[in-house]
């Protein structure tokens, strides 16, 4: 029985992939192809209309979803596309982002072959194949060359090396559907309900309806299966490729909240070999000459490969001027395949000179302050390592000491080349540094840590310093303002505290599930009555959100300075850090100069900031103000800044 298939894909800044992608899942079968295009820098959309032109896709910019419901180009464009009548009149329905393809290990590698396993299996309503996580191959920088043949080492299929590894991404049956999102689609009440029978599979071809059904984005070690099908997942293409979807100001990428540093270690999984989808290499690349066949396919795809190495090298001239920019670590070749080469099986003999092969753990590399202690000129230091924390100390100067605390984006970095929260900084200013590392989401709820970091305040450790400085964001900027009571005379500086998450002091606050179910009795309960011994403690928030305010306004006292940093949502310290600010806020806080008025004379650099103009004109389109965001789209254009000025315009429409 022959079944209609359709791909739906988003895209923002993939132009040197599209083509491949294009080619490859054209290749293996499926009849339809649908990209929603965001407005891009690198020339995507002209590409995007081109390959519409030669009916390889349907193109659908931006400018189409104005009606559409949802937050966020990505749900705007989903609820879009399932609307459709092509999409509805479907058979078989899927997910993909540019950087996920489909490798069907089903029979000859087809769609069809795939959906005819399953349907053989029985009733099928959902497919979930999990990701499979490829990493950057030991590549640094950018070329243009196939993704399919060109990253070929990936995550092992065990152990499972994190949670973030076990991602599905789904094919489903339109009918049922009243929502789909990046992973998965929500069905309706009937089928949720049990009124309706439903079956849901893994790739393998398992029954996990169980787990799936009402909601999940991920299967754990025992649902996970492969067998007929998985996604291979090549979110590190490059690290300069992942660098300009998530580091720089803005992001390029698609994703709404972009990635972080610490996620490149979880992602750039290079352990094993996985050539599977090569088996296709062939025929995609039969397609892409193809394509490139028409003149205008073949200019657009020359063009946005050229408009992308012109960012990347702006990218590069940037952080160069920074010399604590991790990117410059991404972006080094040598470091680049160093990391790889630590990830590949090593052999070991066995005592009868008998080889064996063993995993290396991601990046099991020296940490840099590990590296410093041994190698540096401050040798003096200490790494303490309980079950849910660890604590790392190096003493450079009696004038300064610097403690930081993790915040949940580090959390479940496996790599052991962990930094603690701002160490690179701290490093190059000569400060003393004691780094609180966090291995769960508890908030440093811990018992065993209260002990700890007390009996270090008892024995004098902060006594010894001349001026100390707590400091974190979020999770981290509880625990600064927390144990500042630790630390008698201390400077604060905390973004986006939590002042706690004891539901019985804050019952609004429904974020960050984790935290709320640790105990929140005892010692260090409420962080705003540890306060009182800290000479001053700075609260840096976005007074325009809302959960944020609620939290910075339950610290009050004569030492309490609240710093607002508009527009940056709960991201303050990053919004700063790239306005170009973060450094120097830190060093007045250090030097005893810390005040709102100097906070706010450094906070006019936020005008450089395409980030602040974004958040400016969504709040003034928010209040109804569309007039006001325009005339501030004109002055934007009359002043060098289009790019913004363009994607302004676009949300006023």
């Amino acid at each position: 029985m022959t079944m209609t298939t359709t791909l739906i894909a988003t895209a923002r800044n993939e132009g040197p992939f599209l083509l491949e992608w294009v080619a490859y899942h054209r290749a293996i079968g499926f009849d339809r192809i649908i990209v929603l295009s965001d407005i891009s820098e690198d020339g995507s959309e002209v590409l995007l209309d081109a390959l519409n032109a030669v009916g390889a896709i349907t193109h659908i910019p931006k400018s189409a979803l104005t009606s559409a419901p949802g937050n966020g180009h990505r749900n705007r464009a989903y609820a879009y596309a399932l609307a459709l009548p092509e999409v509805q009149a479907s058979d078989w329905v899927m997910v993909l982002d540019i950087d996920e393809f489909l490798n069907v290990h089903a029979g000859d590698g087809t769609v069809s072959d795939l959906l005819g396993e399953m349907i053989d299996l029985g009733d099928t309503d959902v497919i979930s194949p999990n990701w499979r996580i490829f990493g950057n191959a030991g590549h640094a920088l950018y070329a243009d060359q196939p993704i399919m043949t060109t990253l070929t080492r990936a995550n092992p299929e065990t152990p499972v090396l994190h949670d973030k590894h076990l991602g599905i991404k789904s094919m489903f049956r339109p009918g049922p559907v009243t929502r789909i999102g990046p992973h998965r689609p929500q069905l309706n009440g009937q089928h949720t309900g049990g009124q309706l029978p439903t079956v849901w599979r893994n790739g393998s071809g398992d029954d996990v309806t169980e787990r799936l059904l009402i909601k999940g984005w991920s299967v754990n070690a025992k649902t996970r299966g492969s067998a007929l099908a998985q996604i291979n997942h090549y979110m590190v293409r490059s690290n300069a490729v992942f660098a300009l979807h998530n580091l720089i100001d803005p992001p390029l990428g698609g994703e709404q909240s972009p990635l972080s540093v610490a996620d490149h270690s979880v992602f750039n999984t290079n352990q094993v070999e996985d050539t599977s989808i090569t088996r296709w290499s062939k025929a995609t690349a039969r397609e892409i000459k193809r394509l490139r066949g028409d003149a205008a396919v073949d200019q657009a795809h020359t063009d946005s490969v050229a408009a992308f190495q012109k960012l990347i090298g702006q990218m590069q001239i940037n952080a160069a001027k920074d010399a604590t920019d991790p990117i410059n670590a991404l972006l080094s070749p040598e470091k680049t395949r160093a990391i790889m080469q630590a990830q590949l099986p090593k052999p070991e003999t066995d005592g009868d000179d008998d080889s064996v092969m063993q995993l290396v753990d991601p990046d099991d590399i020296a940490p840099r302050w590990l590296a410093d202690l041994r190698r540096s000129d401050h040798r003096r230091g200490w790494y303490y390592s309980d079950e849910k924390f660890a604590l790392q100390m190096t003493y450079r100067s009696t004038d300064t000491l610097i403690v930081s605390f993790d915040n949940l984006s580090s959390v479940k970095e496996p790599s052991l080349a962990r930094e603690t929260w701002g160490y690179p900084f701290y490093r190059s200013e000569g400060w003393s540094h004691l780094g609180v590392m966090a291995f769960e989401k508890n908030w440093f709820r811990d018992e065993a840590l209260f002990n700890f970091i007390e009996g270090q305040a008892k024995s004098g450790l902060f006594k010894r310093f001349r001026r100390v400085v707590m400091t974190g964001t979020s999770m981290g900027a509880y625990a600064a303002t927390a144990f500042s009571s630790l630390a008698p005379g201390c400077t604060v500086m905390a973004f986006s505290p939590q002042s706690t998450l004891d539901k019985k002091l804050v019952p609004w606050e429904e974020r960050f599930g984790s935290g709320r179910k640790q105990d929140w009795s005892g010692r260090y309960r409420d962080a705003p009555d540890c306060c009182g011994q800290a000479k001053d403690v700075f609260i840096i928030y976005d007074p325009y959100f809302e959960p944020d305010r609620l939290h910075a306004e339950r610290y009050q006292g004569c030492n309490i300075h609240h710093l607002k940093s508009w527009y940056s949502s709960h991201k303050s310290a990053l919004f700063m850090r790239r306005a170009d600010m973060l450094k120097g806020v830190m060093q007045a806080a250090v030097a005893g100069e810390m005040t709102p008025h100097l906070y706010y004379q450094m906070f006019r650099s936020r005008r450089d900031l395409p980030w602040y103009y974004h958040g400016l004109a969504d709040h003034a389109i928010k209040a109804g103000h569309k007039g006001l965001a325009g005339t501030m789209a004109g002055y934007l254009a009359k002043n060098g800044r289009p790019a913004i000025a363009k994607s302004i315009e676009a949300r006023i429409k």
